[in-house]
């Protein structure tokens, strides 16, 4: 039994279609079906399929032309589709698994060919929402849990001084009223980090991103970029003793959005001094041109990541030894470089030894001179 499955059959053969649809109907699927691929569409407006079996040559729109329609739809691109044609040379065949179908049946089939198909495709296909669900729970459950802390440690930074501030009021000195007043700003600053971080998870999971650096790309000159970010981090390198040194050189220029690739390279070093020594880390951060593309690496000589662990740091809210350690943030700095740096079709790699620091390197395709 398959729990009533729903299976959608489009062809234009009236004695194809019945057979298909009487074999899954014994098979204990629910059936729907269409004659070519207008029709289909129209019936999953008002019924979605579990599954798709669809012919290739048909009037009016072809099963290709069909195929791109369903996966153009949001609500439908995880429906499995299993092509099956009497078109069945290799070049066909190809074609069909380049457009993305799961499957492709060549007529004539044997029922227990199509049975076994379609129950594989279906057994997948729900193991595949499951893992999917299970991995929706666990960012839910980092989520609040991460989130939740990030909101009251900062809150209770600015309530706690607001507090002390208000019970001391006349009587405060001039410098405990310096001190809530940075209580008061490094809980705010903390806070506003928090809401720009998670504005910017939501402009580029809802494409936003993708299109500003589609529409809206420009010339950068990395070097103008990193000192940028450099310059913003100055003062927490300074209160954390840890010294930058920038050999990256001026006019070494990529395509793209100038705040995103600069917002890269804060988070890169940003992270840098979060875990290097005590006192008196270095940072580096070097440059190099190999095969048309620029290689801008970010090393510290502090903890290092263990090998087990790097797979995963790249993935958000995930964080290093959170319980060992106190940081400020979310884990969302390297999961949101990562994706700004494969939106300007580059990548992200770390190298890291557990007490031997760590290696950054962002690859960016380079400009073309003009």
């Amino acid at each position: 039994m398959t729990d009533q499955a729903t299976t959608l059959v489009v062809d234009d053969d009236p004695a194809i279609l019945a057979n298909v649809t009487d074999l899954l109907r014994i098979e204990g699927y629910h059936c729907l079906s269409a004659s070519n691929g207008i029709l289909a569409l129209g019936v999953m407006q008002q019924h979605t399929p579990d599954l798709i079996l669809a012919d290739i040559m048909m009037p009016q729109m072809n099963g290709y032309i069909f195929f791109q329609a369903v996966r153009d739809n949001p609500a439908w691109t995880l429906i499995p589709f299993i092509f099956m044609s009497a078109k069945g040379e290799q070049k066909d065949i190809r074609w069909g698994y380049r457009l993305g179908a799961d499957h492709y049946l060549t007529k004539p089939f044997e029922p227990e060919d199509l049975s076994i198909m379609v129950k594989s495709r279906l057994q997948r296909n729900a193991e595949m929402q499951a893992a999917a669900q299970d991995g929706v729970e666990q960012i839910r459950h980092s989520f609040l849990n991460v989130v939740g802390h990030e909101l009251r440690t900062p809150l209770t930074y600015i309530y706690g001084y607001l507090s002390l501030f208000e019970a001391e009021g006349e009587d405060a000195s001039k410098e405990a009223i310096g001190d809530f007043l940075k209580g008061m700003r490094k809980g705010t600053d903390r806070l506003i980090k928090l809401v720009e971080d998670l504005m910017l998870v939501i402009t580029i999971d809802s494409g936003a991103a993708r299109r500003e650096i589609n529409q809206f790309s420009e010339r950068v000159d990395l070097g103008v970029e990193i000192q940028g970010a450099i310059q913003s981090l100055i003062v927490q390198a300074e209160a954390n003793q840890v010294t930058i040194n920038n050999k990256v050189p001026l006019n070494l220029n990529v395509h793209g959005i100038p705040t995103y690739i600069q917002g890269v390279f804060k988070r890169l070093i940003d992270n840098a001094i979060k875990f290097s020594k005590p006192t008196g880390g270095q940072v580096w951060v070097n440059s190099e041109i190999k095969d048309g593309q620029i290689l801008i690496s970010v090393r510290d000589e502090g903890i290092g990541i263990a090998p087990e662990v790097q797979a995963a740091i790249f993935e958000r809210f995930h964080q290093i030894d959170r319980h060992r350690m106190e940081q400020q943030g979310m884990g969302l700095g390297l999961a949101i470089a990562f994706d700004l740096v494969q939106l300007h079709g580059g990548d992200l790699r770390v190298e890291s030894q557990p007490g031997e620091g760590t290696i950054m390197t962002v690859l960016l395709p380079l400009e073309n001179e003009e």
